[in-house]
């Protein structure tokens, strides 16, 4: 019974820097798993920030179409109008019809203007929330990364291309109608992508192995609604495994 009983204290006392450090991997998973909450919701907030700004000169944007068509209009009317007047050879007329021509270009061109100064807008903000994002995301690492005691993690936050205004022009001309482009949603999208690399520290790592890396990413885009655009988290480019 004695010799039963040793047995068994032995194989505890054996047993206990495994399950101890099985309980300390598992204590540094959970904060792991914080800390990579805190980055994807760090990500995300930022990223819903950004294109809520994006949003209202988008809609302002296609908002003024109809009046890109009406301008257009009223230009080919102008110079259908002043060709009729050269051809009656009538100097009032074409004096007319002149001034009229020159009176709707200038609307457009105004209107051309308005058109670049959102689009402009809209490009200034998506490079300030996309830089803001990175900042914030390295943050959100420094603050999490103390609690891990017995983890060492490297994040490394990739450089993602910094999106545009995600419209076209319908033809080549001043002040023309836009479009949102094929893929709106991907192209639009305010997006992030980082890597993890994941090692145990002593003396944890006497007893097990652990070296490791994997992939995260989020993206937050503009999306067109049944009234409104909104703003909303996608997968982008990415797999649904790095998203989420």
């Amino acid at each position: 019974m004695r010799n039963q009983q040793g047995f068994a204290a032995i194989l505890i006392l054996a047993l206990l820097p495994i399950l101890l450090s099985g309980l300390f991997l598992v204590a540094a998973m959970m904060g792991f798993l914080q800390l990579d909450l805190a980055m994807k919701h760090t990500c995300r907030s930022e990223g819903l920030q950004g294109q809520e700004r994006v949003r209202p000169h988008l809609e302002k944007l296609l908002s003024l179409n109809p009046r890109a068509l009406k301008l257009k209009a009223e230009w080919i009317t102008a110079q259908v109008q002043l060709k009729a007047a050269y051809a009656a050879k009538n100097p009032p007329l074409i004096a007319a019809a002149k001034l009229r021509v020159a009176q709707v270009e200038t609307w457009r061109q105004t209107l051309d203007a308005q058109q670049k100064q959102l689009i402009q807008q809209s490009n200034l903000q998506l490079q300030r929330s996309h830089n803001s994002t990175r900042t914030q995301l390295y943050r959100a690492h420094r603050e999490n990364q103390t609690r891990l005691n017995f983890l060492t993690i490297k994040t490394q936050i990739e450089n993602e291309p910094i999106p545009r205004l995600a419209v076209r022009p319908d033809f080549p001309d001043t002040a023309p109608t836009y479009s949102p482009e094929h893929d709106f949603e991907v192209r639009q999208a305010l997006a992030q992508r980082w890597q993890y690399r994941i090692a145990l520290r002593p003396p944890l790592s006497n007893f097990l192995k652990a070296d490791f890396g994997f992939e995260k990413a989020c993206a937050v885009t503009l999306t067109k609604g049944s009234l409104r655009w909104k703003t909303q988290i996608t997968k982008g480019r990415y797999s649904l495994k790095s998203v989420w």
